[in-house]
């Protein structure tokens, strides 16, 4: 009788599970054997380059992740490649991918390149081949690995947003505080880097996290508007604003104004990466025009 109902139980969990989602990841550092002559890295990364300047939809984006990882045929260990492998990568299960599973696949694809970008650094290296996690050794990373550290966060969060149930948030709400932990890093190292990306990634989780865990919709507003101020023609700030904070704060008309701003703006001369500046201006188009969705 108990053997039966302990498979019972067994049975039920592990379904429960599945239906909920589990934060599935397990790091891995081992670095591939290059088979592309060394001296083909640099021409590579400069043809992946282009491609991804080019990428302004799905089929082009996936292009440009295919010439960055011949970058690693040749380098394994090209900071660069790696990150855009791993930026890309959020963008494709972000913006161009609508199935749970497929999205799941591009979050933990950006989690493993960020992370072996972040292995790059010699003393995080040392510490992670030690028995360190990422958020244990994240103290040793510098300035230069701030792309990686704000690739792993975003990805965390995606995932936890994106590929878990409402039971499996709560059963893998450690994951939030190692990526906030990261956060905090990055805000010790420079809190206006990347044109507020640390302070919109602040707005953000304080939007995102319950606020008996310690969310706070007011905190919120003033990173995002912090993010504004320091990246002032930075696509992301206002779209991102509009698409988390308007809605979930039901605020139309700001909603609307911060939309119309991106798309007033000249995505040539706006900085950051042309990939996700095309997707910031398709979807303001998109939610725009589809208004009633959100209000």
């Amino acid at each position: 009788m108990i053997r039966n109902l302990l498979i019972f139980l067994h049975i039920n969990i592990i379904v429960i599970l599945t239906i909920t989602g589990c934060f599935r990841w397990k790091s891995d550092f081992s670095t591939p054997f290059p088979s592309l002559p060394q001296t083909q890295a640099q021409i590579l990364l400069e043809e992946a380059n282009i491609l991804a300047d080019q990428a302004g939809d799905r089929e082009k984006l996936i292009a440009a992740i295919e010439a960055y990882k011949k970058v690693l045929e040749a380098d394994p260990n090209n900071y660069h490649a790696l990150c855009y492998l791993s930026t890309y990568h959020l963008l494709l299960g972000d913006g161009y991918t609508s199935k749970k599973s497929h999205k799941v696949t591009g979050f933990k694809a950006a989690l493993g390149y960020s992370e072996r970008a972040m292995y790059t650094n010699p003393a995080f290296k040392e510490l992670i081949d030690e028995g360190a996690s990422v958020w244990e050794a994240v103290d040793s990373l510098s300035i230069r690995e701030m792309d990686a550290m704000l690739f792993w966060t975003t990805a965390v969060f995606y995932y936890y947003k994106e590929g878990l149930g409402v039971l499996g948030q709560i059963i893998n709400y450690p994951w939030v505080n190692r990526a906030k932990k990261v956060l905090e890093r990055m805000t010790e190292l420079d809190p206006d880097w990347g044109d507020g990306e640390v302070h919109f990634t602040w707005g953000v989780y304080y939007l995102s996290i319950p606020e008996v865990a310690g969310g706070d919709r007011d905190l919120s507003a003033e990173y995002f508007q912090k993010a504004i101020e320091a990246g002032p023609r930075w696509l992301l700030n206002r779209w991102g604003r509009a698409k988390y904070f308007h809605v979930k704060m039901r605020n139309p008309q700001q909603f609307k104004e911060d939309l119309k701003w991106v798309l007033a703006q000249n995505i040539h001369e706006a900085p950051g990466s042309y990939a996700w500046k095309a997707y910031f201006v398709k979807d303001a188009r998109t939610m725009l025009d589809n208004f009633d969705d959100y209000f």
